[in-house]
């Protein structure tokens, strides 16, 4: 008994040597705490190694971030560690290093693009939303520097490789990472543009992001090729979210991020309407009617805040004849609909744009990249490849609305009353909204614009003719479904 008391007793350090030890600790230096905490991280397992690099990022990012350039890469050579958190660790520290001091990002940009190659879905995910926020802060960097070394060159090429490789998970499995994709997507269109003076600006660094921070000094960064690059990914994002595969996540991020992409860059509110127009007309049918009211919820929710920008006022028609399809009252259109005084139009216009000019006129229906082309910029973004589509659904919508009379509307619906369902789909019953203003300008031209977006999804009309838009199972017909009214006006249709 008096054995066991014993052994016992010997298991307790003395009170006066933990209190020499805990001073030692106490009095040792940062940097040597740092080391030491280090090595104990490859020695342990998993908790207790989070535990210690948890210790040494309160040391060196928050306590002493002088330190940080003398141990960053040690803690960068836990990236290859087999625990899927240290990973996800080591890329937040790399994130939290860079936002302390940008002069990092030159080490710290090539290690991301090599950790976008993780197959834990976890980690990736981590990776891209560092990698999103350390893009912002990389440009905003370079943008500022007035001197170039050969190791900020190799960081800008690193991040153009990283962009693209981000880019190219566009079509991943995974609908999480997916999504982070679009987020990135906005985040680069609105980098590569220029504020205009009706943009809303976000509260935060966010503000300060934007091809105006770019000096015409700079050497670098090249805008005519960064405005190129923000072309093709909103023509990316216009067919992601055209796509009838999508999934009802990525189609409510990507509304999301074209909402906010209008409302910052108002010259792109008019394609996003149409897209939002075309994506009412053709949501995905794999859809259960659960997810059709939640992006039929997100889609109402994003045109609202389209309705109230001020720089809406040219597609108010269009915008209000959605709503109205969405399910909107017109007490709620019109609560939310902005009073614009004549000067406030004429300042969201262009210099040299009124109400009566042919430009106002045509900005309705005419793409982004042609109305900054006839405002007089200079330079003007290159066609993106989505754009072909809406350019297809808007020649398409112009021939049909004059054909769209009373008597051929009329043939069009008793013609295809042979073609309805036994049951009426689960997708029209959640969505099927009272025609509010039938007849009117407004509503013939939504109508032909939602026809004319499902004649060139299936690569017919002369829209999908002139832009060779076509799909495998494209169906030709004989003889028109419906006759041509400007045939018949002289008597009868010619043979």
């Amino acid at each position: 008994m008096d054995g066991a008391r014993s052994s016992e007793v010997t298991r307790f350090v003395p009170l006066g040597a933990q209190q020499e030890d805990e001073n030692a600790q106490e009095s040792e230096p940062v940097s040597a705490k740092v080391i030491r905490l280090l090595n104990e991280a490859q020695l342990v397992g998993k908790d207790k190694k989070l535990d210690c690099l948890h210790k040494v990022k309160e040391l060196v990012v928050r306590s002493k971030p002088d330190l940080l350039d003398s141990f960053l890469d040690e803690v960068i050579a836990f990236q290859q560690d087999p625990v899927a958190d240290v990973r996800k660790f080591v890329v937040g520290f790399m994130e939290e290093a860079c936002k302390i001091d940008s002069g990092l990002l030159s080490r710290v940009i090539p290690m991301l693009g090599y950790m976008m190659r993780d197959e834990n879905i976890g980690v990736l995910k981590r990776v891209v939303v560092c990698f999103i926020q350390l893009y912002r802060l990389a440009l905003l960097y370079i943008a500022k520097s007035k001197s170039f070394s050969a190791d900020m060159q190799d960081m800008w090429e690193a991040l153009k490789e990283g962009k693209q490789q981000v880019l190219d998970m566009c079509d991943s499995a995974n609908d999480g990472i997916r999504t982070l994709v679009i987020k990135f997507m906005e985040v680069l269109i609105l980098a590569h543009t220029k504020k205009e003076p009706t943009s809303e600006l976000p509260k935060g660094t966010d503000a300060d992001l934007s091809l105006d921070a770019i000096p015409p000094t700079q050497l670098l960064l090249d805008p005519s090729e960064l405005r190129e690059e923000a072309g093709t990914a909103m023509g990316a994002l216009l067919q992601l979210t055209a796509s009838p595969t999508a999934s009802s996540v990525n189609l409510m991020a990507s509304i999301g991020s074209l909402s906010s992409i209008a409302r910052q860059r108002p010259s792109y509110i008019p394609t996003v309407v149409q897209a939002f127009e075309l994506l009412h007309a053709n949501l995905p049918p794999h859809f259960a009617m659960s997810q059709v009211s939640s992006v039929r919820k997100q889609l109402k929710t994003q045109v609202l805040a389209l309705l109230r920008h001020p720089a809406s006022y040219d597609c108010c028609s269009q915008i209000t004849t959605l709503l109205t399809d969405l399910g909107c009252t017109q007490a709620e259109i019109a609560r939310n609909t902005p009073k614009v005084s004549p000067e406030g139009l004429k300042r969201s216009r262009p210099s040299g744009e009124t109400e009566d000019s042919p430009l106002s006129k045509k900005s309705k229906t005419m793409s982004v990249l042609e109305r900054r082309g006839e405002a007089g910029e200079s330079e003007v973004d290159s066609l993106a490849p989505g754009s072909a589509f809406i350019d297809a659904v808007e020649m398409t919508s112009s021939d049909l609305r004059p054909l769209l009379m009373p008597e051929a509307v009329t043939e069009l619906v008793m013609r295809s009353m042979s073609a309805l369902p036994s049951h009426m789909p689960g997708t029209f019953k959640s969505s099927y909204t009272p025609i509010a203003a039938a007849g009117t300008d407004a509503q013939v031209a939504h109508l032909a614009r939602l026809l004319a977006s499902q004649m060139t999804a299936v690569g017919i009309g002369v829209g999908a003719s002139a832009k060779g838009i076509s799909t495998q199972k494209q169906q030709k017909a004989s003889a028109p479904i419906v006759s041509d009214p400007r045939r018949r006006r002289g008597g009868r249709e010619p043979p």
